[in-house]
């Protein structure tokens, strides 16, 4: 086995290359996963969205309103001039905005007596806030029970019918989480962590597994191995060995490191989820190990190595949609061309493992289809890479006695 610890010697020996690409990167991956704010799965959290309340009528009706409107908000302060209200609406500062406009408890009296239509008071309304777009029916609902107050009688004055209308809106209730399925839903940051992970993986394999095949392909090494009385295939196989124990301590590294740092997000989810997202994980590492292996084999050089490494794993981790949801990206060419690299399967097997609530056939059935498409891409790589490696042994460069027969 001297060739396999020799092999193993060198990943050893470039300690730059495992601190940037492996453990550099993955705590990169736990930056960006830690950076996305998700609420625990396994408690109720109400959304108190931002509100601002600009009352120009003063009324009791208004203030009502406003203390309705402020109960269970974050109130944002809001000068009322058109200058502020564009630069909040702008900004996100508020995505609810209720404008009050002068008179309004008089119209409102006014049309109970009559028998007319209820005034409405002036909303801005962010459509990217789901909470935004029920406090407006909110108020209407609370508009509706003053009104109803006034008009029966329960209520003499309209300060009392809004007192009335504040204590009906206040019943609330309990709220208990209950799990649909055989597992709750995985925590986004964790999600995030994995699909960020899919580059860590790529770049570390591919530039460490490149450089170890890059040095035993030099031809000088070459000739003295091809000389030794150890076989080729043997030579090769321990080659390999060493190949697959780098990828899995990259694998292990990265898999590890998540569910350590998110262990509190994931103590609800079942572990066969998990088990599934690390086999997906799994099934992503060896392309990157095959694309190692391949540079190795076209290159001795390691500045061309890394920088052979680093555009493969950016370009394609950007088409495969790992950084970027590729809905986001709008142009279906490139959507079509994502679906011929790899990463497009991992992310897709995040997907679909993220969406399960129940494990049965039919529900894993596309999650170990998109596993087999990248153990496909694999199973081609290492091909194109071993008929490469064949045609080196063979040239006059390599010596030996293959080489030695193709000269003649």
């Amino acid at each position: 086995m001297q060739v396999f610890k020799a092999a193993l010697r060198v990943f050893a020996k470039h300690p730059i290359y495992i601190s940037i690409y492996i453990v550099y990167l993955g705590f990169m991956g736990l930056f960006i996963g830690t950076s996305n704010i998700d609420a625990p799965q396994d408690e109720f959290v109400e959304n108190r969205p931002s509100i601002a309340v600009i009352d120009r009528d003063g009324s009791d009706l208004s203030q009502g309103i406003a203390d309705f409107i402020g109960t269970g908000t974050t109130v944002v302060e809001l000068e009322d001039s058109r200058q502020a209200l564009q630069d909040a609406t702008a900004q996100s500062l508020a995505p609810y905005i209720a404008i009050i406009p002068e008179g309004f408890g008089e119209d409102f009296a006014r049309s109970l007596e009559n028998g007319g239509e209820a005034p409405l008071i002036d909303t801005i309304v962010s459509y990217e806030s789901i909470a935004a777009n029920m406090m407006n029916g909110r108020v209407n609902e609370y508009l509706d029970i003053v009104g109803t107050l006034m008009k029966s009688g329960a209520a003499n004055t309209e300060a009392e019918a809004v007192e009335m209308a504040a204590r009906s809106m206040e019943d609330s209730t309990d709220v208990t989480m209950v799990q649909l399925g055989e597992s709750v839903p995985i925590s986004q940051q964790y999600i995030l962590y994995m699909r960020f992970s899919g580059y860590t993986a790529m770049l570390g394999i591919i530039v460490c597994i490149a450089v170890v095949m890059g040095t035993f392909n030099r031809t000088e090494v070459k000739k003295r191995d091809l000389a030794s009385p150890v076989s080729a295939l043997s030579i090769s196989s321990q080659i390999a060995a060493a190949c697959v124990i780098i990828a899995l301590i990259t694998w292990a590294w990265v898999n590890v490191l998540g569910l350590v740092v998110f262990r509190d997000s994931l103590a609800a989810v079942s572990p066969i989820a998990l088990g599934l997202i690390a086999l997906a994980s799994l099934a992503f590492c060896t392309v990157a190990l095959s694309i190692g292996f391949l540079i190795g084999q076209l290159t001795t050089s390691e500045i061309v190595m890394n920088a052979a490494g680093n555009i493969t794993g950016l370009v394609l981790s950007f088409l495969g949609g790992l950084w970027v949801p590729l809905e986001y990206l709008g142009a279906s060419a490139i959507v079509t061309v994502a679906r011929f690299t790899p990463t497009f399967y991992y992310g897709n097997a995040i997907d679909q493992i993220t969406s399960l609530r129940d494990f049965s056939a039919t529900n894993l059935a596309p999650v170990f289809g998109a596993m087999g498409i990248m153990l496909l891409f694999t199973a081609a790589i290492f091909a194109i890479a071993l008929a490469i490696g064949r045609l080196r042994i063979r040239s006059a460069e390599a010596g030996g006695n293959a080489a030695a027969q193709a000269a003649h």
